[in-house]
């Protein structure tokens, strides 16, 4: 298994504007895989055909947001477990706080030791191949966005893990 990344200059304390900065490597994708393409792949690992893929991977999605939306964490053996997470303002009492401090949720997965396998302990079995910074790309690319997202001149974030 092979990942491609680049460097990118950015802060060593993310937040503080006056912290020195250094290069950190991020991870470049080189492409994307789309669910029907996952399914494809399994049907001719499997005797399902792709699209009882599909539809079992569809129904896994459907129940996973019916059981995080009743506050359930969802542990999918292998594959991992999904819990939601809760984003709020502070307030300065216990009193004060009201669901009008929450301000957003989101999705954590933890990976299962399978899936984790992949990175965590399968850095001795990845290669790591250092490429050109999307930015420096930018003007072979076919049009002005790039692959992570950004813009073509936009400033690296400060976030080391972004």
């Amino acid at each position: 298994m092979s990942v491609n990344y680049s460097l990118s200059h950015m802060s060593s304390e993310p937040g503080n504007p006056d912290a020195p900065k250094k290069w950190y490597a991020k991870a470049q994708a080189n492409g994307e895989v789309t669910l029907d393409e996952m399914a494809e792949d399994i049907a001719y690992a499997t005797t399902l055909t792709d699209a009882d893929v599909l539809a079992a991977i569809r129904a896994f999605i459907k129940q996973l947001n019916k059981h995080l939306a009743n506050g359930k964490i969802v542990r999918a053996e292998n594959l991992g477990s999904f819990q939601l997470q809760i984003q709020s303002t502070g307030a300065d009492t216990e009193e004060d706080f009201t669901t009008a401090n929450i301000t957003g949720v989101s999705i954590q997965f933890r990976p299962g030791k399978t899936v984790a396998g992949a990175t965590t302990r399968g850095l001795g079995s990845l290669t790591f191949h250092r490429v050109a910074r999307l930015k420096d790309a930018a003007t072979s690319a076919p049009d002005d966005e790039e692959q992570d997202g950004s813009t073509p001149g936009e400033e690296d974030t400060d976030d080391p893990l972004a």
